[in-house]
């Protein structure tokens, strides 16, 4: 199903528009409020600026100073509005919201005033609470949420208590003691329209104070139009009476915006790691070897404890036993483990694999590298993209639309039955209420990036399921993207290496990150002592060097080899050779059905490859690459360059070296190397080994498109019959006040049927 929209550039945020001049009502308020910053001031946050609040909620973290849990976040025009703090307050340099925890991290400058950033968040429509860093957001997410349930358990039992008495009505009962129901009911719809309807007050003076158009703006309108109607009716003692229809629309409004939130908050986070965490108990040392187990919530940096086997590392930490071997996966998508050795920096997210080790945290688990990660693909979640933009577009057109029908039939209609005209104008804005079109979009969003999340692939923006279904030219590079990048020994000069020469080769290595050197500890650490290393050093490109027994051995990498398919080492006593050891790569087991796959999709293949050009044709020839799409002994500019002379690209690399050309392509994949690193200069990342993962990509994202338009037509259908028939007068607001949750519902059960 093809969608024929008029595109332009947003004029705030520079997006595919399909509404005019700005893409979505939140840019329109932020392109108006931004062009007068002002600086906010409220005496109920001036205590924030005391010395002694200022440094008990001040955060030592490199990316923010001021955390502050901000009630009722629940759209991306939120985390927009949120964002743009630096604009609106004087000193803050950044501002940065985590939907999933409904945060927002300030960086402010130390002049500034804290005070202000408080009142400007309850100036923009949320309740601003400053964390401190040991504070528990889930406890204040889970406060909101009991919250909400007061505010649906109040309508509900009004609601509810209203239709023992209307029935009697409706089934004939005049006089007195009809009329006494009658104001009664009026009490009983007091509470829910003075407590339980709050949130919808406060999002339609938000959406008119900042000139856009929200969705709880036609129910206010919705809710006050009818009650002011009954309440005429009542005093006239004639006419129609809605109480307990609007009670049950504001319950079933409620419930329905519950379920969302809650779907969200167990389907849509990507903090998946740390949940998995909570559940962990470590045994920590304490004075005198003392031990007391702990649960994660409790470590802190600098505490010394035991991780056992097959339990995952809580947070980066410094490793203190002898050898530790790890499962590496999450972190450079190999499946292979790696051995480390004591002193060697371990990352969290990590799996202990063989026996019990002890270790020192080094740092939070949200300034470690996998907590990072995680921040980011929360942030990233929310970022808007074309068929998001195009259903907020529909959705406020919709509004518009549905306002003018039912002003123009009440007013036409009027001349015939104004009791009957106010009835289906009534139902329709009801009814045809945009909810189900306005969250569609996002939430099948957030269930294609957990599913993604979930099969190993981790996705910084919501747009590559479109971005990869139009690339046409996919480009390989070689080591560790087409090949296992696991080196392994695989003959030696001579052919046996005594033991003391292998003991001296480990004793350099013990240090070392590189694949030589995991290689080497992987065949050989298993029972050997390291011994003592003076003035260690390594030097990138070279290799490595230091004093054993006072005399100097280099471990340094040969640029000419009798073998063009491996790599050779040579280790030196004084400057005279001792030995070599030469070290193979082997083919992916996927990499040549990916490549067919692809290529019967119609889809070009390259390599673009650093390495020798008799390698890097060995390894096209085993994928069944074409030679002239086969690239070698290429600088990262070199990459860069032959990728910009195609449209619809798509590189797959390591992260490190392919930094360029990752950033150059219109989807750039790392399926190796630091997460961190990887995820900065790419679009996704690989946590599983091999390629399968880009064909489960493509596969995703061709179901989250079938998904969208699912959505889409499941919702323009359903307003536009639900109108049709609301006009005619077969839906009646309470009808119409049952049916508008059920099409959420509908909406939120194709996502799960979808993504089963």
């Amino acid at each position: 199903m093809a969608l024929a929209i008029n595109q332009q550039k947003c004029g705030y945020c520079g997006s595919e528009s399909f509404r005019g001049i700005y893409c979505c009502a939140a840019c329109e308020s932020l392109a108006t409020v931004t062009k007068s910053p002002k600086i906010f001031f409220n005496e109920e946050f001036s205590y924030l600026d005391q010395e002694n609040f200022r440094s008990l909620y001040k955060i030592e973290n490199p990316n923010y100073n001021y955390l502050f849990f901000a009630e009722g976040i629940h759209c991306s025009s939120c985390v927009h509005l949120l964002e743009k703090l630096p604009l609106y307050c004087e000193g803050v340099l950044s501002a940065e919201v985590h939907f999933g925890s409904s945060t927002v991290s300030v960086q402010l400058d130390d002049k500034a005033s804290l005070g202000a950033v408080a009142a400007a968040i309850k100036e923009l429509g949320y309740a601003p609470i400053p964390l401190t860093a040991d504070e528990n957001t889930e406890e204040k997410y889970k406060a909101e949420n009991r919250q909400s349930l007061r505010r649906i358990a109040v309508a509900g039992f009004c609601a509810g208590n209203m239709m023992l008495f209307v029935i009697p009505v409706y089934a004939g009962l005049a006089g007195p003691l009809g009329e006494l129901f009658n104001w009664i009911s009026f009490s009983l719809f007091l509470p829910v329209l003075l407590y339980s309807a709050v949130p919808f007050y406060k999002g339609s003076l938000a959406s008119l104070k900042y000139k856009s158009i929200s969705i709880d703006l036609p129910i206010v309108i919705a809710l006050l139009s009818s009650f002011i109607f009954s309440l005429v009716n009542l005093i006239r003692r004639d006419g129609a009476i809605y109480f307990d229809s609007t009670a049950s629309f504001v319950f079933l409004i409620l419930s329905a915006r519950y379920l969302l939130k809650r779907v969200q908050q167990n389907y849509l986070s990507t903090s998946v790691l740390k949940k998995s965490l909570n559940s962990e108990r470590y045994t920590r040392l304490g004075e005198e070897n003392t031990t007391e187990v702990v649960p994660f919530q409790s470590l802190r940096p600098g505490d010394t404890i035991w991780v056992k086997k097959n339990q995952i590392l809580p947070m980066d930490s410094r490793l203190i036993s002898e050898r530790a071997l790890l499962d590496m996966s999450l972190l450079n998508g190999e499946s292979l483990p790696k051995t480390f050795t004591q002193g060697l920096p371990l990352f969290g997210g990590t799996k202990v694999l063989e026996k019990d080790i002890l270790v020192q945290i080094s740092c939070a688990f949200e300034s470690s590298k996998i907590g990072q990660l995680f921040q980011k693909l929360e942030k990233s979640a929310r970022v808007k993209n074309n068929f998001i933009n195009l259903t907020d577009s529909l959705a406020q057109k919709l509004i518009l639309v549905v306002f003018s029908l039912a002003i123009v039939f009440f007013v036409i209609y009027s001349t015939i039955d104004v009791s009957e005209a106010f009835n289906r104008s009534l139902a329709l804005i009801v009814l045809a209420c945009p909810c189900a079109l306005a969250f569609g979009s996002p939430l099948t969003y957030g269930f294609a990036l957990r599913k993604a999340l979930r099969q190993g692939i981790l996705i910084k923006n919501a747009a590559i399921f479109e971005n990869i279904l139009k690339i046409k030219n996919v480009f390989f590079d070689k080591t560790g993207t087409l090949t296992e990048g696991q080196l392994s020994l695989s003959h030696t000069e001579p052919q046996a290496i005594p033991t003391e020469i292998r003991q001296i080769i480990l004793s350099l290595e013990s240090q070392s990150y590189h694949p030589l050197a995991f290689a080497l500890r992987s065949e050989w650490s298993a029972s050997t002592t390291l011994l003592p290393v003076e003035n260690a050093s390594e030097i990138l490109g070279y290799g490595v060097r230091g004093k054993i027994a006072g005399h100097l051995y280099e471990l340094r990498s040969l640029s000419e080899s009798t073998h063009d398919s491996e790599l050779a080492i040579e280790l030196a006593k004084d400057g005279a050779p001792l030995c070599r050891l030469y070290f193979s790569d082997t083919l992916r087991p996927d990499s040549s059905n990916v490549v067919k796959t692809l290529k019967t999709s119609g889809i070009q293949c390259f390599i673009l490859s650093g390495d020798t050009k008799e390698r890097s044709i060995k390894t096209g020839l085993e994928c069944n690459i074409d030679d002239e799409n086969i690239h070698s002994s290429l600088f990262p500019e070199d990459k860069k360059n032959i990728l910009e002379k195609y449209t619809n690209t798509c590189m797959l690399g390591d992260g490190a070296n392919d930094s360029l050309s990752l950033q150059c392509a219109n989807v750039g994949i790392a399926v190796k190397g630091s997460v961190d690193l990887s995820l900065s200069h790419s679009d996704v990342y690989f946590t599983r080994g091999g390629l399968m993962p880009l064909l489960d990509l493509i596969n995703i994202a061709k179901k989250t498109r079938g998904i969208l338009v699912r959505n889409l037509s499941i919702s323009l259908v359903y307003n536009t019959i639900g109108g049709v028939l609301a006009l005619s007068g077969f839906v009646s607001p309470m009808l119409a006040a049952i049916l508008m949750p059920i099409s959420s519902a509908v909406i939120i059960l194709s996502c799960l049927w979808g993504f089963r």
